[in-house]
């Protein structure tokens, strides 16, 4: 039978917590803590814990992932360059290692959103790499949101990430993941242990 996400989750949840001191915990400021749980069988499985989940560029991703969520909610919405009958232009840029962009080209059409998901506490959602999403709060709320990511690391399936933009140049931050500090590593580890409550994780 298959694991569910909501079981691999409580395993990965369990592992990290008896391991802590070895577990590898990252920030990208003002919006998220990552905790890199490991990997099997070709897949990355991490937590995020966003503190601010309301993303302003639409991009797509390296690698195919699942993600489950603990707590909080979010809406995701998948973007498409639409042609239409203006002289509208979306720019389309490359993002290179270190959050570095350069133009790459234009293409004639309208960003358009063409489907939106919500993202709840036992939801699971897939992220394709050939798909360009955002995400924003529930509602216009600034909740925190916590989820369980399952990175499939396909090699044959990589693929190289963009930014869509209506504009020449992009507004939203390109942020830069940082090691975390004691003082974050420790906000993440009691959080962890609150959600482990829930599972009854000892």
């Amino acid at each position: 039978m298959e694991t569910s996400m909501e079981q691999r989750c409580i395993h990965w949840l369990t592992y990290v917590l008896q391991n802590w001191s070895n577990i590898d915990v990252r920030t990208v400021p003002g919006v998220m803590y990552q905790v890199l749980c490991g990997s099997d069988e070709g897949i990355q499985y991490r937590f995020h814990w966003f503190w601010d989940c309301e993303e302003t560029y639409i991009h797509n991703h390296r690698y195919a992932f699942d993600t489950y969520c603990i707590e909080g909610e979010y809406v995701e919405r998948i973007w498409e360059i639409v042609p239409d009958d203006t002289d509208a232009v979306t720019y389309y840029f490359s993002r290179e290692s270190g959050n570095h962009l350069t133009s790459l080209m234009n293409v004639c059409g309208t960003l358009r959103i063409v489907e939106c998901h919500s993202h709840f506490p036992g939801n699971v959602l897939h992220v394709r790499t050939d798909q360009f999403h955002s995400i924003s709060p529930m509602n216009g709320l600034n909740n925190r949101v916590m989820t369980f990511v399952a990175r499939i690391l396909d090699s044959s399936m990589k693929a190289n990430t963009h930014i869509l933009s209506s504009t020449a140049t992009i507004e939203a931050p390109i942020e830069t993941i940082l090691v975390a500090t004691p003082e974050e590593r420790l906000a993440m580890y009691c959080k962890l242990q609150q959600i482990s409550m829930n599972y009854n994780v000892s």
